[in-house]
């Protein structure tokens, strides 16, 4: 059976080595980190706190097909619990606040009683992304030559495969709070209603509205220990604290303390980007698609449970209370930190299993830009951070009076910190930006450049837990034929 080398221990590689390692294959996984995850990890603070990296709410635990598919060969149900929201999201405007919530029925008639006179136009969105999304479920199913076919089955996702949010909304909707609402979390996707592509809005809010988001008990890092304990159980090898150094059609070099190592490699599986494997290889390329942007999160650890303060409430709450419409969400989006539009995740509204229950942890996410960090030495970067915990919580007392005085912990995770951690281009999580140019392609794991590679993670379908995990599944696939067909 052949040798199999992983550079990179995120969801993408950690699926694909355990789909492998289950199926006989020598898999040596090499992850530069101490942990692995990418991601989706956690770590630990003094008072007890758990902080989450990168889960808040994970769609088609149940409902998407393809991650059922994977989750039941791999036994993820069996040894990692998910735990759901009883909404989608709360969002506050600038004209009053909404809870969108789980379920399309339940949407719909929410969103008719706050805007009665986009009834038709509220049913025509829903069925909208419901076709989209269906025709996304079959894609998933199809061999090669379907493809031929494709002009004459899915009419609906070529006539929309180059339309923008903002551009296929401004056709259904004629109120802009609607389609800001709509698009509260943007963020989950990195990108505006403006740029974002309506393919990818439709079958990922489809999925939400149908199976809800979900959480998975005492954060993502559970998730990927587990995979990465099947890699292990299967005669796998995970070596962390590892750098991969160069690459060859036979071999992989690392270092690890300082010592260089070269192992025998039939086929490597990269995690990391395009343009950073292909250095490995001293193989020309340059990269022509758009990277996305990064994130930023401020960790809250409080010291008592602020559930039992605030009374029951939402779990993701939109603060985009400088905004009315689907104009602002854009515009703020692009303002300084401090004036930019955020969620703030409450974990004591669900059975997180983050910290003990007499306590909370809750955490603060934005979009965020690398170079916005970049030329400060160390004492600018640690006054902008606590500046910047400084003015979202005061935002947040608006909300929640005299949350502060209950905050225990308190630590930012900027796009520099991902930069560092993870080792992204632009720092970012997401892989390449999600415009409706660069999102709808045929998901090649595959190298065009070079025959024994393949690629996973959010650079091959696009960035979120579910398309990193799917990337693996469709790369353990790819090898699996390529087997077969004796390559």
């Amino acid at each position: 059976m052949k040798n199999i080398t992983i550079i990179g221990a995120g969801l993408g590689g950690l699926t694909a080595g355990a789909l492998l390692a289950k199926d006989g294959y020598r898999v040596t996984l090499i992850e530069q980190h101490n942990i692995v995850g990418g991601c989706a990890t956690t770590f630990h603070r003094k008072g007890g706190f758990t902080c989450e990296v990168g889960l808040h709410e994970m769609e088609g635990v149940y409902t998407n097909p393809k991650i059922v598919e994977i989750f039941k060969r791999l036994d993820v149900y069996d040894n990692v619990e998910f735990v759901k929201p009883d909404e989608f999201f709360r969002v506050v405007t600038k004209s009053g606040e909404f809870t969108m919530p789980d379920g399309v029925e339940a949407a719909k008639d929410a969103l008719i009683v706050r805007f009665p006179k986009e009834s038709a136009g509220i049913e025509s969105y829903f069925q909208l992304i419901q076709t989209i999304a269906d025709g996304y479920k079959t894609l998933q199913s199809l061999s090669w030559y379907h493809y031929l076919l494709f002009p004459f089955i899915f009419r609906d996702i070529l006539r929309y495969r180059s339309k923008s949010v903002r551009s296929v909304l401004d056709t259904i909707l004629q109120d802009n709070e609607l389609k800001l609402i709509l698009n509260a979390n943007v963020q989950y996707y990195n990108d505006t209603p403006d740029t974002l592509s309506f393919l990818l809005h439709a079958v990922a809010q489809y999925s939400y509205f149908k199976g809800g988001g979900w959480f998975i008990k005492g954060g993502s890092g559970r998730l990927s220990d587990y995979l990465a304990s099947i890699i292990k159980a299967n005669r796998g090898t995970i070596i962390t604290k590892a750098m991969v150094v160069n690459a060859t059609q036979s071999s992989i070099t690392y270092t690890k303390k300082l010592k260089s190592i070269t192992i025998d490699s039939d086929i490597v599986i990269s995690d990391i980007s395009p343009y950073q494997t292909y250095q490995l290889y001293n193989h020309p390329y340059q990269e022509t698609r758009e990277i996305a942007d990064s994130i930023l999160t401020i960790y809250l650890g409080f010291g008592k449970n602020i559930r039992d303060i605030y009374g029951k409430g939402a779990y993701s709450n939109f603060i985009l209370d400088t905004v009315d419409s689907i104009d602002g969400l854009n515009s703020i989006t692009k303002e300084e930190a401090s004036k930019r539009g955020f969620v703030f995740v409450d974990y004591s509204q669900i059975d997180a299993g983050l910290c003990s229950s007499d306590k909370s942890f809750g955490v603060i996410c934005m979009v965020d830009y690398l170079d916005e960090w970049s030329g400060l030495d160390d004492q600018e970067y640690e006054a902008k951070k606590a500046s910047l915990i400084e003015t979202t919580l005061c935002k947040l007392e608006s909300y929640y009076p005299d949350i502060t005085e209950l905050v225990e912990y308190a630590e930012v995770g900027s796009a520099k910190t991902i930069e560092r951690y993870i080792k992204t281009p632009n720092a970012t999580a997401y892989g390449f930006r999600a415009t409706p140019e660069q999102f709808f392609k045929i998901p090649r794991s595959k190298s065009k450049e070079i025959e024994h590679l393949y690629f996973v993670g959010q650079w091959v379908i696009g960035g979120g837990f579910s398309p990193a995990i799917m990337s693996g599944e469709l790369c353990a696939k790819e090898i699996g034929r390529s087997s077969l067909l004796g390559n």
